[in-house]
């Protein structure tokens, strides 16, 4: 009873210094640690109350909060963090509605993984019932936690949806191997029908060891198109000072559920217009192929044998019902077994629906053209009562590696001129909606001539002025600058490189007059897609890093965002959680390899563990591997190595040769990667790959190379 008065002295002297009147009421909030004796059990409970101002003299009915406290803590922590305080000032000020509030103290069961009849869930829910009846609750209720006490938040409101109108989980520690699955909340999430006006709330610090359960958590809900809201505090750990700062935050997600205001809209509650429905040719992505052709295809819907197709039991009878009858001999899988005969036989192919693209299956073109670019004159799109394409919910980016317009390059372009420097591949990159460049070489005056500003040494690059309209030519929407030529001239060449693609109007990523110009996220905003692009240099040197420091090595300068990693880990999930898709692009230390080193694999993957869902390698010039990377939040992550050299003067047969990568951003989502396998004739002029040299050299980076 000694500690007892001692813990109420406590929480009385906490809220001292938070007690602020209601706006109409002469009172206070009231603060009291009360006890009750759950069913069946014979140990009294406590937990901390909190009253609204004026509640003993109004007659109204109040919502019903519950906070739930972490491992190693009781039911004061959230007043520590100063919720009591921001709330009574909230409602002062008519941000949040008055409300009751239970603080529960779980003891040594919070930490149990009982389940039932003794455990911390059942003893909740108990204590719940036990406020309702003796308070004006009005029946709403949202319930909330910290680290374990998140646990504890949506493995009860997940159970038992019906009862709360939203569900918090602060740094809240999830694990698939936790407990076991039926009462595991990653489970729960994934089986339970979730009602559409239950608010949920997840949040995490860019430095929170509970990071990979709150991710996964966030990645089952978004699958599963939940309503959610999920955020990540850059810099923040998972400790009470960071939960401190995020209060505000809080209090505002419980008061908007509390305030009876509609739901926010879904994603999922999004509407087609057209009506269409979309059928691709498609293959393994390591298939040996880029492209069918319209007679092949014609001659398929017309009852014609072809020995390379491959269909889906639920494809071909979908076909059926649209009035096509393949060839009886057309050999038909069951749907579990499609990718897997696809990857089996790398000649082959299959006709499947646009909305079952996935990443291991690489869309094919029609006659060397994208499907998406002649829809008017495509046999495979039907109206539909099931519409699954949109075309204003597409996006593609198209990336390639290094491009320097310099040393035997420049006077190729010299020779020829940048229109045919051009032609090979401006008809496929001008189909996408965004087509990135990673420029090595700046422009300047005296190029080629070296100058008392070089500081490349004898291997300095430079650009001339007249070579920069390649880059309108090619309708270049993305200048990648983190290249290390590209202070080689000097930081004035820099900044005149950088004023020339500002004022074409093209976007730039990983470099700047500022490191945090340099670091600043490109925010690709397009047809409902959300694309944060990062882009850093790994490697140096030193004078092509941006610099603000006029002590150190170089003084300052503009130049390349460098991939410090605290950066990179503090960055990335801020930008994952915001955004739709986030890409990073790497200029790595470069190997004369089609393959990663053990550190690059290691790197790029710890980049995919951050949030980045695509991680591209811009500065080898060798085209090297792609990885399928299965993230510990539960998503595939895509990975490649090295995209090799677009305008470059190597003539190696590996450094002519490389990948254009293709991003189909649909819906919010990455489904499918399309490639472009191409060479470089004559150290000018990139073109697309064909015949026996396409299908050699698919055969050798995804076979011989990759492993595939």
């Amino acid at each position: 009873m000694a500690l007892l008065a001692l813990a109420i002295v406590g929480i009385a002297a906490l809220l001292a210094a938070a007690t602020v009147s209601s706006a109409g009421c002469d009172e206070a909030g009231s603060l009291t640690r009360e006890t009750y004796l759950p069913d069946g059990s014979a140990r009294a409970r406590y937990f901390t109350l909190y009253l609204p101002p004026c509640y003993e003299i109004s007659k109204g009915t109040y919502p019903l909060l519950i906070l739930l406290h972490g491992s190693n803590a009781d039911d004061k922590q959230w007043l520590r963090l100063g919720f009591i305080k921001a709330l009574e000032a909230a409602i002062q000020s008519g941000a949040s509605p008055p409300m009751i509030v239970v603080l529960p103290f779980g003891d040594a069961i919070a930490n149990e993984n009982y389940f039932g009849g003794v455990g911390y869930d059942s003893l909740l829910i108990d204590q719940l019932d036990h406020v309702q009846q003796r308070y004006r609750s009005d029946g709403r209720t949202a319930i909330g936690g910290i680290s374990r006490g998140g646990f504890w938040a949506y493995h009860v409101g997940l159970r038992f949806p019906g009862r709360f109108v939203a569900i918090g989980g602060h740094s809240p520690f999830f694990d698939p191997i936790h407990v076991e699955p039926r009462y595991n909340p990653l489970e729960l999430a994934r089986s339970q029908d979730l009602g559409a006006d239950t608010r949920l709330w997840l949040d995490r610090g860019s430095r929170d060891f509970a990071a990979d359960g709150v991710d996964q958590m966030h990645v089952i809900l978004r699958d599963r198109d939940v309503d959610h809201q999920y955020v990540v505090y850059r810099g923040a750990g998972h400790d009470e000072a960071s939960w401190e700062r995020n209060i505000p935050d809080y209090l505002a997600f419980y008061s908007a559920a509390l305030m009876d205001s509609p739901p926010y809209n879904s994603q999922a509650e999004r509407r087609t217009e057209t009506g269409k429905e979309l059928w691709m040719p498609a293959a393994a992505f390591a298939a040996l192929q880029t492209s069918i052709g319209r007679d092949q295809l014609d001659a398929m819907l017309a009852g014609g044998f072809d020995r390379q197709l491959i269909l889906s039991e639920s494809a071909a009878l979908r076909l059926r019902e649209h009035g096509i009858e393949l060839h009886g001999d057309t050999r038909i899988v069951e749907d579990e077994n499609l990718e897997r005969q696809l990857w089996r036989d790398k000649l082959n192919f299959t006709l499947l629906p646009f909305d079952e693209l996935r990443l291991r299956l690489r869309p094919l073109w029609l006659d060397g053209k994208a499907v998406v670019d002649q829809i008017d004159d495509y046999p495979l799109i039907f109206d539909s009562g099931a519409p699954n394409y949109h075309e204003g919910s597409l996006t593609r980016i198209t990336l390639s590696g290094t491009t320097a317009i310099a040393r035997q390059t420049r006077t190729a372009i010299d020779a020829i001129g940048v229109e045919a420097a051009a032609s090979g591949i401006r008809d496929y990159v001008s189909a996408s909606d965004y087509f990135h460049v990673t420029n090595e070489a700046p422009l300047a005056d005296s190029c080629p001539q070296f100058n008392d500003k070089v500081l490349g040494g004898a291997n300095s690059l430079c650009m001339k002025r007249e070579h920069a309209s390649l880059f309108d030519i090619l309708n270049v929407d993305v200048v990648d600058l983190t290249g290390n030529h590209i202070n080689d001239f000097g930081y004035d060449a820099f900044e005149d490189t950088l004023m020339l693609f500002e004022e074409t109007g093209m976007k730039i990523v990983g470099g700047g007059r500022s490191r945090d110009d340099a670091g600043k996220p490109l925010i690709l905003s397009h047809n409902g897609n959300n694309v944060a692009w990062l882009a850093c240099n790994a490697i140096g040197p030193y004078y092509a890093l941006v610099n603000e420091d006029p002590s150190a090595l170089g003084g300052l300068r503009p130049g390349a965002a460098f991939c410090d990693r605290a950066w990179l880990k503090d960055n990335l999930p801020v930008l994952a959680a915001q955004n739709d898709l986030v890409l990073l692009t790497v200029h790595y230390q470069e190997f004369e390899s089609y393959t990663p080193t053990a550190g690059q694999r290691a790197d790029f993957r710890a980049f995919a563990e951050w949030g980045a869902d695509v991680v591209i390698g811009t500065a080898e010039h060798k085209p090297m591997t792609f990885e399928f990377y299965g993230t510990r939040r539960g998503e595939t992550a895509f990975i490649h190595f090295g995209l090799g050299n677009l305008y470059f003067d190597q003539s190696f047969w590996g450094n002519k040769r490389f990948f254009l990568d293709t991003l189909y951003v649909y819906a919010s989502k990455l489904v499918a990667v399309e490639l472009f396998p191409g060479v470089i004739d004559d150290q000018a002029r990139p073109r697309l790959l064909v015949d026996d040299d396409q299908f050699n050299f698919l055969h050798y980076m995804m076979i011989q190379q990759n492993g595939f």
